[in-house]
């Protein structure tokens, strides 16, 4: 099994494994260097309904401070918000069919967040990933 990725602030305050000075440096690196200079502005697709346009604008704001999201996330955030909607809409369902429709949307939703970064996990495997690339400067002597 993988080990967990985790912050540098979990990585300082937890008991577990020694982090290096190096290691600490590293990811707090990759965390700075993941911060845009020029703030971007995405634009929603024309296609989206009012209710998914409503989610697009609540996520767009949340995600301004966090610099995740680019002109390049536009479809999957947009397909992120039309799941969302959908489960809204759905949200009381009975039917057989209805709820394997549910479900479906649920997991093209749950996709799309960790794809686009919205999952605490995947947050912290992006900074894992910039950190590890500091630290494999080592290996490039050996290549």
């Amino acid at each position: 099994m993988p080990t967990k990725h985790v912050t540098v602030e979990v990585m300082t305050q937890s008991g577990g494994k020694h982090w290096t000075k190096k290691e600490i440096e590293a990811r707090k690196h990759a965390e700075e260097s993941g911060k845009r200079k020029v703030k971007k502005s995405l634009n929603p697709p024309a296609w989206l309904s009012t209710e998914a346009l409503a989610i697009w604008r609540r996520v767009t704001s949340s995600a301004k401070d966090m610099e995740l999201l680019d002109n390049l996330d536009t479809e999957l955030l947009a397909t992120y918000c039309l799941a969302s909607a959908k489960i809204k809409e759905m949200r009381d369902v009975n039917d057989l069919d209805e709820i394997k429709a549910l479900q479906a949307w649920a997991r093209i939703q749950a996709q799309a967040a960790d794809k686009l970064g919205f999952t605490p996990a995947a947050r912290a495997r992006l900074v894992k990933k910039k950190a590890d690339k500091v630290l494999d400067s080592f290996g490039k002597k050996f290549d």
